[in-house]
């Protein structure tokens, strides 16, 4: 059970904590909880079930750490993925990123700082 903002995308193998709220966009492959909710991490457990290879999930990590552990912007960062290579989930994930940040949309579910 969770509440969920209208007009909020979630992306592909992304999953959401229970009781979470929802009020902006959920990146692709990302852990999503708490009230408000924040990015935990990547959704490793449905990565491996979805059949990743161990050098996509090592990929999707780094777009991780560069996303919600660097010290960039948001929108620095989502421009940096674009150096980690080419790779169908790096850009899909780049895709939603540049979407989400667009001025008419709500924006992204903050990262947790650890």
């Amino acid at each position: 059970m969770l509440g969920i903002h209208q007009f909020v995308h979630i992306g592909k193998m992304a999953m959401l904590g229970g009781m979470s709220r929802i009020d902006r966009d959920v990146p692709p492959f990302m852990l999503v909880e708490g009230n408000p909710s924040k990015v935990r991490s990547l959704n490793l457990v449905g990565l491996k079930r979805s059949g990743l290879s161990p050098d996509e999930m090592k990929l999707l990590k780094q777009a991780f750490r560069t996303i919600y552990r660097s010290d960039l912007r948001t929108a620095d960062a989502v421009a940096k993925l674009a150096t980690l290579g080419e790779h169908e989930h790096l850009k899909h994930l780049y895709d939603f990123l540049e979407k989400a940040l667009e001025p008419q949309r709500r924006g992204l579910i903050p990262g947790k700082r650890s």
